[in-house]
């Protein structure tokens, strides 16, 4: 049996992303005066960070404490359907027209979050439907797009069980051999984001260094 992710873990990303965001805007508006760059917006009165923004990073926390209770209550559907109310309603737009990074983000674990209900309630089509939406959103090696990956993987692992249960082995086999290779791109992503973040690090000291 297939071990579902506690809930508390779907809302870390978006908690994580309206923290980050709020700490930007205070850091910008507490920069001295004298500091050598523009003055930020803040402190003439006008707001630094994007207000469309942290009003869908607020709704974001809504929606995924909105699907916990409906998961508590076992009720799939009301949890699609509360996360759809973020992934189909309004999303800001930044450069180029397209969302900003932090509304990519929460965008793809949402989805990703909605393929592994709906793989639960045995909708495998519409699990990777939303996984495929995703992938569009995250379309750089981080995190998130790994977790897609492992999500795919986990569709279908559920749909072999399924299909091996009605006895298509055959269809069970290539399901099977779907997850793998999509467990083996989520799990070569996260290794090049974790070789990213520690190449990023200073060097340890050679020992008896002070």
């Amino acid at each position: 049996m297939i071990r579902k992710a506690p809930r508390w873990v779907w809302t870390l990303w978006v908690l994580a992303a309206v923290c980050v965001v709020s700490a930007m805007a205070m850091v910008a508006c507490a920069e001295p005066e004298t500091h050598s760059r523009p003055v930020p917006d803040c402190a003439v009165g006008r707001p630094v960070v994007d207000p469309a923004l942290l009003a869908f990073l607020s709704k974001a926390k809504v929606v995924h404490h909105r699907a916990d209770i409906a998961e508590q209550e076992d009720d799939l559907a009301a949890a699609v359907t509360a996360l759809e109310q973020l992934t189909d309603g309004p999303i800001p737009r930044g450069s180029e027209s397209q969302p900003p990074p932090e509304a990519r983000e929460v965008l793809a674990d949402t989805l990703a979050r909605m393929a592994e209900i709906d793989s639960r309630r045995g909708r495998f089509d519409e699990g990777r439907a939303h996984i495929a939406r995703g992938l569009e959103l995250a379309v750089e090696q981080t995190h998130f797009r790994g977790r897609l990956k492992e999500v795919l993987g986990v569709v279908e692992q559920r749909l072999h069980d399924e299909l091996l249960e009605q006895g298509d082995e055959d269809g069970a086999k290539e399901a099977k051999e779907r997850a793998i290779v999509a467990f083996q791109e989520a799990i070569a992503i996260q290794d090049e984001v974790i070789s990213k973040s520690l190449g990023e690090l200073p060097a340890a000291p050679e020992p008896g260094t002070p």
